[in-house]
């Protein structure tokens, strides 16, 4: 026996010997090479490199129904961006690596185990049976899949290696089993994936993330379940990538090829897919190394044949699958940009419900404290009780110098009092801009509720239904910061009149006070007695100020009053807003991401890729040879008009069709 993992050399026909398979690695011999600083390749990698920049900080937030297939078109292309298209530009003369996926039950495993000779994957009738994807490769490339360029975000195991001590079967399919055997020529490594299908998501994920990465796509599904929904989306992300196929259909009963075969190439021309080579593998019993017989799959083995015996050939399939999926980041990438657009336009829908409520509540709130709705109960009681209207009213009338010596005397001996009145005002604003930051915020999460994407913005945060606590404990301090900002006016306006000075002096409190209830006095919010009132005790105040300062210096006062008032509640709103904005952002990427997006899509599609380097991307029909090249026979499938590929809706079946 040879080395863990390795069959003996001939063994099989992939590794015979003869003067049809040199045994020399791929390195070398391919024409497309490697490209110094300041290539067009070089420059299309540095422009792939900032793409998936760009889409790593890509996220879809907000269920706006078509996020779901950008989410996963995304996904799609950052994957193979990263684990595909970056490195095999930097290194085109790495060998060429061909993918075996299909559907659950297809027997990609026994297939891969036949074409090498050796069993190198795990089949059997418990599914799924391939959870960790085995690479086969010649000893001589393994360190081109060791080093990890292709595929970097898959852990490696080599040979027989367990991993972290786990038996091999129970291992996770987060590692790349790397099986160097000798059988299989050098230039050329095979992929056994798990399936498309799978009953479990991460399998899935990880077989497009590999059909993604391949160079050749071996794509196998059975004569039962070829028509199946799933194996036709992935064939047709193919055809919109130009990928370099090849379909293999297995298990196919003695004698119903004739039937069966012609009717799935017509399904892939239906599909686009014209072209497409097909090979049939009948039912057979399978030998007492449970591989099937060289008879059975030898079209497959010949086609093998002719790509490990020609780097020409290998050279052609990687530059087509390279030109093909260069091709399609462009569209694929436009269409993720389009759909952040729009969660961006969703977005600033969202924020500007939550600005136009705060703007409104402001406006509320502003007047209500203008209706002279602040003068009820405990306010006008205080100040009331503080200067005693009825005894004033009548001195005012009389004689304004006596009142005015009058209201600094009651004033100076009632601080205390002064200070209730203070007080209560405090209070009442205050519940007034809690009353309306409680009603804004509760008005916001509804709306979002009923917006595109607005549940997902609020993302079942049920403290913003209500103001936040930082809020109730701020509210407090800004009016007391307005009373003390009235008490700096009043002693500005009093500053070089010596009988004012001695006035203010004496009840510096009461007169700022004094100037509140003139602001509160309006009395469209009051009715009946408490109209006459306020009327009185806005006549108290208002006399007594202009007495002090003069009816023009008054109005100044008040309208100063007011919009220091209105500046700091504002501000207040605007704080309780702000978290709204902050929740917000925290749900989605900034809108400075599309503008990202855009620039790197831009600046990729500014260059020419593979186009201007020498020599001929071969496509279907086309030869460098007198003989028929076998990509003429696993054909890539251009389709510059395609539409953009979505991500396909994945029905898992767990039945076994073996």
């Amino acid at each position: 026996m040879g080395e863990p993992g390795c069959g003996r050399e001939g063994d099989y026909p992939l590794g015979r010997g003869d003067s049809r398979f040199p045994h020399t690695t791929a390195t070398g011999t391919i024409p497309i090479r490697s490209r110094p600083v300041g290539s067009p390749v070089t420059d299309t990698v540095t422009a792939l490199g900032q793409l998936h920049t760009a889409l790593s900080k890509v996220e879809f937030s907000l269920d706006l129904g078509s996020t779901g297939s950008a989410e996963g078109l995304k996904v799609e292309l950052e994957d193979q961006i990263q684990d595909y298209l970056l490195p095999r530009l930097q290194r085109l003369d790495a060998p060429l690596l061909a993918v075996l996926g299909g559907s659950t039950g297809s027997g990609k495993s026994t297939i891969t185990n036949s074409l090498v000779g050796s069993n190198v994957s795990t089949a059997g009738v418990l599914r799924p049976t391939t959870r960790s994807p085995v690479l086969i490769c010649h000893p001589e490339d393994q360190n081109w899949f060791i080093s990890a360029d292709i595929l970097p975000g898959l852990p490696r195991v080599t040979g027989g290696q367990q991993e972290h001590g786990q038996p091999q079967e129970a291992a996770s399919t987060s590692v790349l089993r790397i099986r160097p055997t000798k059988t299989m020529p050098p230039g050329l490594a095979i992929i056994d994936a798990p399936d498309i299908d799978s009953v479990e998501e991460a399998n899935r994920e990880l077989a497009t993330q590999l059909l993604a990465a391949a160079d050749l796509w071996l794509f196998v599904t059975t004569a039962v379940r070829y028509a199946d929904a799933v194996p036709w989306d992935f064939l047709s992300r193919a055809r919109d990538r130009g990928t370099t196929l090849s379909v293999i259909i297995n298990r196919v009963p003695p004698g119903a090829g004739a039937e069966i075969v012609p009717h799935l190439e017509s399904m892939l021309r239906e599909h686009g897919l014209d072209q497409i080579s097909v090979f049939e593998i009948e039912q057979t019993e399978l030998d007492d190394q449970k591989r099937l017989p060289e008879a059975a799959i030898a079209p497959l083995l010949d086609m093998l044949h002719e790509l490990a015996n020609s780097a020409e050939q290998r050279a052609a399939i990687i530059r087509a699958t390279l030109d093909g999926a260069l091709a399609s980041v462009e569209p694929r990438a436009t269409t993720i940009a389009d759909a952040l657009h729009k969660q961006d336009q969703a977005v600033e829908e969202i924020r500007l419900a939550m600005e136009a409520v705060y703007t409104a509540a402001k406006a509320q709130m502003a007047a209500e404290i203008a209706d002279g709705s602040l003068l009820h109960g405990e306010v006008l009681d205080r100040w009331q009780e503080l200067i005693g209207t009825a005894d004033l009213m009548r001195a005012l009338q009389s004689r304004i110098t006596w009142a005015r010596n009058r209201i600094g005397g009651i004033l100076r001996g009632k601080k205390e009092q002064t200070i209730e009145v203070q007080g209560e005002i405090t209070s009442t604003l205050e519940q007034i801009v809690l009353d309306h930051a409680d009603a804004a915020a509760l008005e916001v999460t509804q709306r979002w509720g009923q917006l595109p994407g607005g549940k997902q913005a609020l993302g079942g945060n049920a403290s913003l239904e209500r103001a936040s606590e930082d809020l109730a404990r701020s509210i407090a301090s800004e009016i007391r910061s307005w009373q003390d900002d009235i008490l700096d006016l009043v002693r500005k306006r009093g500053e070089g009149k010596r009988s004012i000075a001695r006035a203010l002096a004496l009840g510096i409190n009461g007169v700022g006070v004094a100037l509140m209830i003139v602001l509160f006095a309006q009395t469209g919010g009051l009715t009946g007695g408490e109209v006459a009132v306020a009327s009185g005790t806005a006549a108290i105040s208002q006399t007594l100020l202009n007495a002090l300062f003069g009816e023009q210096a008054v109005r100044d006062l008040t309208e100063a009053a007011r919009h220091l008032l209105q500046e700091r509640l504002e501000q207040l709103l605007d704080i309780d807003a702000n978290r709204f904005r902050i929740h917000l952002w925290s749900q989605v990427p900034a809108p400075t991401t599309t503008k990202a997006l855009n620039e790197a899509i831009a600046s990729f599609s500014a260059h020419p890729g593979l186009a201007s380097l020498p020599g001929q991307s071969v496509g279907p029909g086309q030869s460098t040879s007198s003989a028929t090249p076998v990509h003429a026979r696993i054909s890539p499938i251009p389709n510059p008009n395609a539409e953009p590929v979505r991500e396909p809706v994945v029905d898992p079946e767990s039945g076994v069709d073996e």
